[in-house]
């Protein structure tokens, strides 16, 4: 085996040599990301809740809800408490900011300490459970996985769901292997590790927690019900009954959930929200799944597999994969038909806009492979191989050539998410703004609808991260009638009162005329953001 290795060129994935090049690549990319991107939407937004607490004590937006009452306007008054939603994702920030300050470099700092957890993580849940040579290749092959590159850039917690699910399936399947001897305090992490996911991604942790053990201990009690037997230990079918099961458990919350959540959309918008499904479904399963995680050199066999063996391991795998794959696509439907509605977006538009929300599949990553190793584990080798030992990724075989291809067709996309990273001139807008502002004064942001106050809270962290400076920042859709508030002072309900706006910032290529005010600062916004020049204003009177 050394002798083949050492004939082996170091393009071929069935060298060593490969794969540890390929590690290497993936965590320089890692570290251009996380160094070079400046903070996506979302993670301004989680950043405000956790110094606006530090700051206040309340857990809330100061400045407004995100979704707020009246689509086109901010209303600083209206901001639920977001309570224990977000714990885990909120407290590993909140690590960051104590330790080295409210600024964004403090969090993109622990987003490569994330990347590190993360790689451990996937290479010591692989070593235990199909050894070493498929622990190392899985680990590099999710280095260079585009969608975290992306989402370790922009401090997005995939890669910590990533962590959570690994951990939770590990400590399941271990059990599994053992029958449970030995294994109590490992198998109540698995519910732990679940719960702890759930409140980084804002999921109900108790209905996560409740759906996750009523799924295992169906495998663990398998063996005393015939029927359960032929649903658990059939891949297929496990996959099936836990997609079944998911999409009942959505239709039930979707036609009881209050108005304006996200679920909820299915009710208002059934018709765009069945075209937001097939657009998901694209989206999650085939560009972020199949192509995104090199999937699709490995289906055929599965595939063919998943109808023919018999094994719990395998089947709880399976069902989890469904189960979750599942979930995630109704989810993000729901999602794009949700914000479309609320920000009167063009449909389908608004999928181009938010197509990146399908990288919440990549916390399926490492489930999606331990099922390819199980298969081929149980499928492959003649009398005298090893049962522990796996044949996946380690053993390609005729497969070398296709992964070949599917590496190489990421890695542009790997290269592009490390260098090209998140950009906004709001940056340097807010950067402007901290420096002129005194204490007490608000300013009015001037933008189209579409997650306009996702770009409100990217002026936050630099211009009033805790709220100790009493700044409100303000936003209108540029299609309201603003001047008329600003000018007049009129209030309008469920719009934040502008009495004490000193400060303008217009969005690029929008025109403004005012009496009384005069641009403070002109600059142009990068071509990645759609170019055009961007204005602040001041009063002059």
């Amino acid at each position: 085996m050394e002798e083949e290795e050492t004939t082996l060129p170091w393009w071929n994935p069935e060298s060593n040599r490969f794969w540890s090049i390929l590690f290497m690549v993936g965590i320089i990319l890692h570290i251009v990301a996380t160094s070079s991107s400046e903070l996506g939407l979302d993670a301004y937004i989680h950043s405000t809740y956790v110094t606006v607490e530090d700051g206040t004590g309340e857990g809330k937006l100061d400045w407004g809800h995100t979704r707020p009452i009246d689509p086109e306007s901010s209303d600083p008054d209206y901001s639920p408490d977001v309570g224990g939603r977000y714990w885990a994702w909120h407290a590993w920030l909140g690590i960051w900011f104590d330790f080295m300050g409210d600024e964004a470099d403090s969090i993109q700092t622990g987003a490569m300490m994330m990347t590190a957890l993360m790689l451990f993580a996937i290479w010591r849940s692989t070593e235990r459970l199909y050894g070493t040579e498929a622990a190392a290749r899985l680990t590099a092959l999710a280095s260079v996985n585009p969608a975290l590159i992306f989402s370790a850039g922009r401090v997005y917690p995939e890669e910590f769901m990533l962590i959570a699910i690994s951990i939770a399936m590990l400590t399941l399947l271990l059990g599994l292997r053992t029958g449970g001897k030995g294994m109590p305090i490992l198998w109540l992490m698995a519910p732990g590790a679940v719960l702890f996911g759930a409140t980084v991604k804002g999921i109900d942790p108790t209905t996560s927690v409740l759906l996750f053990m009523l799924g295992f201990v169906a495998f663990a009690i398998d063996e005393s019900n015939e029927l359960l037997i032929e649903v658990t230990r059939r891949p297929h079918r496990a996959f099936i009954a836990s997609s079944s099961l998911v999409v009942l458990v959505f239709l039930g919350f979707a036609l009881t959930a209050g108005e304006g959540s996200t679920i909820s959309a299915l009710r208002r918008a059934p018709l765009r929200f069945s075209s937001a499904v097939l657009f998901s479904l694209i989206d999650v399963v085939l560009i972020f799944m199949i192509f995104g995680m090199v999937l699709w050199p490995f289906l055929k066999e599965s595939l063919a597999a998943s109808t023919t063996i018999i094994d719990r391991e395998a089947g709880l795998l399976a069902a989890v994969i469904g189960g979750m794959t599942t979930a995630i696509i109704l989810y993000v439907a729901s999602l794009w038909t949700h914000e479309s509605l609320l920000w009167n977006a063009e449909w389908p538009w608004m999928v181009w806009t938010m197509g990146n929300n399908g990288r919440y599949a990549t916390m399926l990553m490492v489930p999606c492979f331990w099922y390819i190793m199980r298969v081929r584990q149980l499928t492959g080798g003649g009398e005298d191989r090893n049962p522990n030992e796996a044949e996946a990724l380690e053993n390609l075989g005729v497969l070398w050539k296709p992964v070949l291809v599917g590496i190489c067709l990421i890695l542009p996309l790997s290269f592009f998410a490390a260098v090209h990273g998140q950009t906004s001139w709001t940056s340097e807008a807010a950067g402007y703004l901290s420096e002129e502002m005194e204490d007490g004064e608000d300013f009015l942001f001037i933008s189209d609808s579409t997650l306009g106050m996702h770009w409100l809270y990217s002026f936050h962290l630099q211009v009033d991260a805790d709220g100790s400076r009493n700044i409100t920042g303000h936003w209108r859709a540029d299609t309201t009638d603003w001047q008329d508030e600003l000018v007049n002072q009129t209030v309008i309900e469920n719009r934040g009162n502008l009495s004490d706006v000193n400060w303008l910032v217009i969005s690029p290529d929008i025109q403004v005329e005012l009496e009384g005010w005069s641009i403070s600062k002109k600059a142009s916004a990068p071509l990645m953001n759609g170019g055009g020049d961007w204005t602040i204003w001041s009063k002059t009177n």
